[in-house]
């Protein structure tokens, strides 16, 4: 609307400029909506994955989270982990996504993708890091030389409990049958003190051993495991392999042995074998002067003392000049004898004294039944065939 004004004498004019509604048009500064509610976001649960032993990651596929906003224009971005269809080592790995409205308010979520080792196959080796076998081979399980233990009594189909036309024992550690047992899933072998001394030849016995062997001797090419958990005992807790020397004739009249797991100690160089696997190779008692008598020797350390856990004692025989010693499933060295060890040993489970490892004052068996056994898991023996 324009008013006009007229006077008399002179003209006065007046414009006014108006809105239509009547309101003043000078430009009002236009307001901005302001996006208080925060965004979400939902991540998805926590995901497992197992993988066998001789792997060492996992390709893990996930659906990554999308958030949401009252207003358009929120960005969702991943601010930790590891990508969807990516590689995921072993451990726990934590991915983290965050959600920003364009105003700047932002949410987080997270979940955890957890790679785990899964227990080695019951059907090979334990092994840990690699499976050795050729890929034209695979593992059998040799039966004779294999226990679960999982029976009330001893396998006398398999083992023999003390043999006394053998072996007697070592001087102050008699071998008795009564301190052999079989529960729980485990062979036990219980050190300790006789009711009263016992001469036997000439020899006078004050503490009871144990003393298992196989009726079947292993060969060339087999691998030997077992899963032990030591006593705490000066007595030892060992699996080892020997020949019957009787049994051949000629140069190969003589004795071989293979010291898989050797755990004992109370003389002042053996105070920290409770913490070793020793391995050791032995020729003696040759009949041929050009045949090589000698031990190789070596102890790989344990993560604590032998008798606090259970712990995989293996090797493998791979030739008459080769053994591959393994703890835990890992290679821990190759030894070669001084002569070849191509005769048929057998596997031997004892709990024994050495002449070079005295009694303890008290006689060392003040311990708990518990704490003087000595506990196989089980046994087991491989061999390779052809695929």
């Amino acid at each position: 609307m324009i008013k006009k004004h007229y006077l008399l004498g002179f003209l006065y004019l007046i414009l006014s400029a108006c809105s239509t509604n009547g309101t003043d048009n000078e430009p009002k500064k236009e307001e901005k909506q302001v996006d208080t509610p925060p965004p979400e976001i939902s991540c998805v649960a926590d995901i497992n994955v197992g993988i066998d032993y001789f792997a060492n990651n996992a390709i893990v596929t996930y659906t990554a989270p999308i958030g949401t906003d009252n207003v358009a224009g929120a960005t969702t971005t991943q601010t930790a982990g590891l990508a969807s269809g990516t590689t995921f080592p072993v451990g726990v790995t934590t991915n983290t996504f965050q959600v920003k409205d364009v105003t700047g308010n932002s949410v987080s979520c997270s979940f955890k993708v957890t790679v785990t080792k899964n227990e080695p196959s019951a059907d090979l080796p334990f092994l840990t890091e690699v499976n050795p076998a050729p890929t034209t081979k695979k593992w059998v399980k040799v039966d004779a030389l294999s226990d679960e233990f999982n029976l009330n009594t001893l396998d006398e189909v398999k083992w023999k409990n003390t043999d006394l036309s053998q072996w007697i024992g070592r001087a102050p550690g008699l071998f008795k049958k009564s301190t052999v047992s079989q529960t729980d899933g485990n062979l036990q072998l219980t050190a300790d003190i006789l009711p009263a001394p016992e001469v036997v030849n000439g020899n006078t016995f004050t503490h009871a051993g144990s003393y298992i062997t196989s009726n079947t001797a292993a060969q060339v090419g087999y691998f030997i495991e077992c899963r032990m958990k030591a006593n705490k005992t000066f007595m030892s807790s060992t699996l080892w392999l020997i020949n019957k020397r009787n049994e051949a004739t000629g140069c190969d009249f003589r004795t071989t042995e293979l010291d898989v797991g050797q755990v004992t100690g109370t003389a002042s160089w053996t105070l920290t074998t409770d913490k070793q696997m020793g391995s050791n190779l032995h020729s003696r008692s040759t009949s041929c002067p050009e045949t090589p008598v000698g031990s190789v020797g070596g102890n790989t350390l344990l993560s604590g003392k032998a008798s606090d856990e259970y712990h995989v004692y293996a090797a493998w025989w791979k030739s008459p000049t080769e053994i591959e010693f393994y703890l835990d499933g890992k290679k821990v060295r190759t030894a070669t004898p001084v002569a070849n060890f191509n005769l048929g040993m057998y596997m031997k489970m004892v709990v024994e004294t050495y002449d070079w490892n005295p009694v303890p004052a008290g006689g060392g068996m003040n311990g708990s039944a518990q704490d003087r056994t000595t506990y196989y898991d089980w046994v087991r023996t491989w061999k390779l065939i052809d695929n």
